[in-house]
């Protein structure tokens, strides 16, 4: 959803315009307004903003001084001036400063809807581009050795028969294949299943180039592991992880938790930094190079359990029997409804109403007394996976929740019911506290920050998110739901009640009561004031 800053001294101005654009189709979310350019700048300062649309003649900073200030400080966000003044001077100082276009007033409302539609339309594209030149310089400088990827394939095809022909493939290709156990991960790129604002992947460039990167990505992904990773035939990537001597004597249930772990972050880095959903199917560890092809057949059984299991994106070769596979409750859907809902943190007595309504809604999971433990498995596996997202709040609780752990395999389908529904419980009451600590001690950090840096002029959102290492969307949007307030407004309020307390216990100036909180004009401050307060600074002072 874009962000649209309206700029303008006549009120009626900028609300006609802001309730025209919040009821078009153009997605926008938010139309903010300011009345000069001291008061934009400090949205632009707080705000993550798409578009600004400008009037020229404003009190305090004009229009062209906004541009020049928006020039310096945010040089990508488009500008489109809209002016009572038709002279060429101030045309042709507005598109030398990076103005996207230039409407004099009386606006015409279906011309401006097409040129802010145009204007959002460029600003996405262009980080397209900036997206696909990246990964174009990044692939025609590494290269691709197209023969070490074929004899690779080969090599898990089991098309490699002999000894003499791993020798050669680690000689001419100096791999590493020590092991002296391994896992095969393929995963399965679904270029129909896009992120949310990115359009199915349609042309063999750009599914190459996305394949190249998520090669990359699982590269540094699986580096702990000195995991190779290539391409595989289509839209898949292959992966060999190495376990090493030292680490066979661990129990093999770590070790599938382990993989199961890995399998996630890679799915969940691939959907981060490509907007792409991948099936992730895992072999167990098996010794010897020469377990290599069966692993991967393995691993490639793993990802058509996909089309059954909708809701997942990640398959453990040993979790799922072919007897369960062909269980047809329609619990994935359920399932994902139920995560989606934990993500967001919820109490105790929510929780036990929504962890009995999803057991009973999946009853037939646990009916048959041969029912195995797959579905339940991989229930837990997907709620687990939300508490190995929030370790740094959650501390080494989330330990004793380790699936296999918790249920302790085999057990009767009475007995799994039960242990499921306590381990729901329990994890989602560890998922809310955690989230609830670590989102709280993240705004007490940034209100601190806030409390040092308010006086500031140049203060802004983005300074704030750094500090707490947030995304300022993000930051914002965590901040209204602990404070139900604003950055912004936080902001404004912690300036507006040092401006009165030095209105009222010094003899300082307006203007430099003004300065001193972190206001360029003393005129935007008087505004600000009043608002605020609903009466002038004057009349605080008596």
């Amino acid at each position: 959803m874009h962000t649209v800053l309206v700029v303008d001294d006549e009120a009626i101005v900028c609300q006609g315009i802001k309730d025209f654009l919040e009821a078009s189709d153009l997605g926008i979310g938010q139309v903010l307004t300011a009345w000069n350019g001291y008061e934009a700048l400090d949205y632009l300062r707080m705000e993550s903003v798409d578009l600004v649309l400008t009037d020229i003649q404003m009190d305090g900073m004009n229009g062209i001084e906004l541009m020049e200030s928006i020039l310096s400080e945010k040089p990508d966000i488009p500008v489109v001036v809209i002016s009572a003044h038709d002279e060429f001077d101030y045309a042709q100082k507005c598109i030398r400063l990076g103005a996207r276009d230039y409407l004099i007033k009386p606006v015409l409302l279906p011309q401006l809807l097409e040129i802010v539609r145009r204007a959002l339309f460029e600003r996405h594209e262009k980080y397209k581009l900036l997206l696909e030149d990246s990964l174009k310089l990044k692939f025609s400088l590494a290269g691709i050795s197209s023969l070490r990827t074929y004899l690779l394939n080969e090599w898990l095809s089991g098309s490699l028969a002999s000894a003499d022909d791993y020798r050669y493939m680690m000689d001419q290709f100096g791999l590493s294949l020590r092991g002296p156990a391994f896992s095969v991960f393929v995963i399965e790129l679904q270029w129909d299943r896009a992120g949310i604002e990115q359009a199915p992947v349609q042309t063999l460039k750009d599914r190459n180039l996305l394949k190249y990167a998520a090669v990359n990505i699982a590269e540094e992904t699986l580096s702990d592991w000195e995991a190779l990773a290539f391409y595989g035939p289509g839209n898949r990537v292959y992966a060999i992880l190495q376990l090493k001597e030292s680490a066979l004597d661990a129990a093999v249930a770590e070790h599938q938790t382990k993989l199961h772990m890995i399998g996630h972050t890679l799915a969940g880095n691939l959907s981060q930094y490509l907007h792409l959903t991948a099936i992730v199917g895992m072999s167990p560890f098996r010794p010897g190079v020469e377990s290599l092809p069966g692993s991967c057949r393995e691993a490639c059984d793993a990802v058509r359990w996909q089309g059954l299991y909708g809701g997942h994106q990640v398959f453990f070769a040993d979790d799922f029997s072919k007897k369960e596979a062909l269980d047809e409750a329609d619990w994935q859907e359920r399932t994902d409804r139920f995560v989606a809902w934990m993500k967001t943190g919820r109490r105790a007595d929510e929780v036990r109403e929504a962890v009995d309504r999803l057991m009973d809604d999946i009853g037939p999971v646990f009916e048959r007394e041969d029912a195995a433990a797959g579905i339940p498995l991989s229930i837990a596996y997907r709620v687990y996976a939300l508490l190995l997202e929030r370790i740094d709040t959650a501390g080494d609780r989330y330990r004793s929740l380790d699936p296999l752990v918790y249920f302790r395999f085999p057990l009767a389908s009475l007995e799994i019911k039960r242990r499921l529904t306590s381990f729901l419980t329990e994890a989602a009451d560890l998922i809310y506290s955690s989230m609830t600590d670590h989102d709280q001690a993240v705004i007490r950090q940034a209100v601190d920050y806030i409390k040092r840096q308010f006086r500031c002029k140049g203060l802004k959102i983005q300074d704030v998110a750094d500090h707490v290492h947030l995304s300022p969307n993000y930051l914002s949007y965590l901040f209204k739901l602990i404070t139900e307030e604003t950055v912004w407004e936080y902001v404004t309020k912690l300036r507006m009640e040092e401006s009165r307390h030095l209105l009222r216990h010094t003899a300082k100036k307006r203007y430099e009561i003004a300065d001193e909180v972190g206001y360029e004009s003393p005129e935007h401050f008087s505004r600000v004031f009043k608002r605020y307060f609903g009466e002038s600074p004057n009349t605080v002072r008596g």
